[in-house]
């Protein structure tokens, strides 16, 4: 089971509602300033709000991520995030898994879930990972 590891990758420590420029620096290895940059762009060239799915879709792709199905056990219950190490292998978590939840985004990297809440116990909706 995946642990919660409070982080916060905003240069100025804040606490704000940007969960997709942070899920993306933890889970490309970029600076703050470089995720909101590609952010920007990207919404300015599909005319989607910088933290629409679309414009994280596009990002992600640049990157060699590939957008994977919500994940269902065999009994139709979904998977929550702490629960992501029992479908995924450490080798591609260790990659960085850019997940959305409900109204959140939020990063896995190798056994830990990054991020400045703890949204362990939130149910998994589509995941990225890389190709």
């Amino acid at each position: 089971m995946l642990k919660y590891h409070e982080f916060n990758v905003n240069p100025k420590n804040r606490k704000t509602g940007d969960c997709s420029t942070r899920a993306l620096v933890s889970t490309l290895g970029i600076t703050y300033e470089e995720a909101l940059k590609l952010q920007c762009e990207e919404a300015i060239k599909s005319c989607y709000g910088i933290t629409d799915k679309q414009v994280m879709q596009r990002i992600l792709k640049k990157f060699g991520y590939v957008k994977m199905k919500q994940p269902k056990k065999s009994n139709g219950k979904k998977y929550m995030v702490k629960e992501l190490d029992e479908i995924i292998s450490k080798k591609i978590r260790n990659k960085g898994v850019f997940i959305t939840i409900a109204n959140h985004h939020t990063c896995v990297k190798g056994d830990m879930i990054i991020d400045i809440w703890d949204c362990s116990d939130n149910t998994i909706g589509n995941y990225y990972i890389k190709n």
